[in-house]
């Protein structure tokens, strides 16, 4: 197995972006399921990116790869590398390969780490040889083609203590598409577009415990928090954290409520306008004056700014700031 350079391991919560990898004999109808489930998210309003074993990744990331083990296998931390790029940017995405080997798919999962939701679409060997659209079995059993997975070449069976769901492959596919959707419900993965939310919108330069009691005010009022992140990076000494480190460092704070916030990049926002009748509260929360008197600028003088500051400040508990 070739050393690859993990995404972020440390990392517990990717907010709003997301994995869906499926895994399963070929002809399975992982693709199918994969199409389909694309179009539901972005029938919700999500924005999916589709990376099929057969598509974007055997024609363009890993033309010249066979099919032995070593070379599936690189084909899959590939996939997984594009996969938690995305994943970490709040991206969504869904992965549809053989991936026939454990060591290679615990690899892709330690990459995303709660954002990795493997599906195993266990179709039987005999259903999948009797769907053969390419003609892929015939030709192995004949002998015309080698490393054939399922016939000279094994699928190993994900362990069902890390699992997290196991289709079946002949079921309908809007059965199956209603499985995952609700899942990913479940874990806190999806939007919530329909429900009631508290809208907070701040620089958070940086986030601290002042942000974090209003968050938790307005959780215990709504139950469900919007983090609107202005974009103001660069624009002077106040604002010298990129969005990427203050979504970080609002993730560390926020683990423990995975599933009851999620965090949106907003422009420069200087002025809120409503009229009358629109809907919805505008509440000024009071804090406790010790809260209340946080300063981030002093925050700011603490923390160390620099090259490494990316890294430092992104995976930073200090008990002190308590961000």
């Amino acid at each position: 197995m070739p050393r690859i350079n993990l995404i972020d391991p440390e990392r517990k919560n990717h907010a709003n972006g997301f994995c869906v990898w499926l895994t399963g004999l070929p002809a399975a109808g992982k693709t199918t399921i994969a199409e389909a489930l694309q179009a539901e998210l972005e029938q919700r309003g999500r924005l999916v990116t589709l990376l099929d074993g057969d598509g974007a990744m055997r024609q363009m990331l890993s033309t010249g790869l066979g099919f032995t083990k070593e070379d599936r296998n690189l084909n899959v931390l590939r996939a997984g590398f594009v996969a938690a790029e995305i994943v970490k940017h709040g991206g969504a995405v869904i992965c549809a390969l053989v991936s026939p080997y454990a060591d290679a798919r615990t690899i892709v999962r330690r990459m995303m780490g709660t954002a990795f939701v493997e599906v195993y679409v266990h179709t039987p060997l005999h259903i999948c040889e009797q769907r053969d659209p390419k003609g892929l079995y015939r030709r192995a059993r004949a002998g015309e083609l080698e490393h054939m997975t399922g016939i000279d070449d094994p699928y190993e069976e994900p362990e069902s203590d890390v699992l997290n769901l196991k289709l079946d492959g002949d079921s309908p596919v809007e059965k199956n598409v209603e499985r995952i959707t609700t899942y990913l419900g479940e874990r806190g993965l999806l939007e919530r577009l329909d429900e009631p939310a508290a809208l907070m919108i701040g620089r958070y330069q940086p986030w601290h415990d002042g942000h974090r009691a209003l968050f938790m005010q307005a959780l215990e009022m709504e139950g469900y928090v919007v983090i609107g992140v202005r974009e103001t990076y660069g624009l002077g000494d106040q604002n010298p954290f990129t969005f990427a480190e203050v979504k970080a460092r609002i993730e560390e704070s926020l683990s423990a409520f995975v599933g009851s916030f999620e965090i949106r990049r907003l422009p420069n926002i200087t002025n809120i306008v409503y009229g009358r009748d629109v809907g919805y509260r505008v509440t000024r929360v009071g804090l406790e004056p010790e809260i209340e008197a946080i300063s981030a600028s002093q925050i700011r003088s603490t923390l160390k700014l620099g090259g490494e500051l990316s890294h430092s400040f992104a995976c930073s508990t200090n008990a002190t700031v308590q961000a």
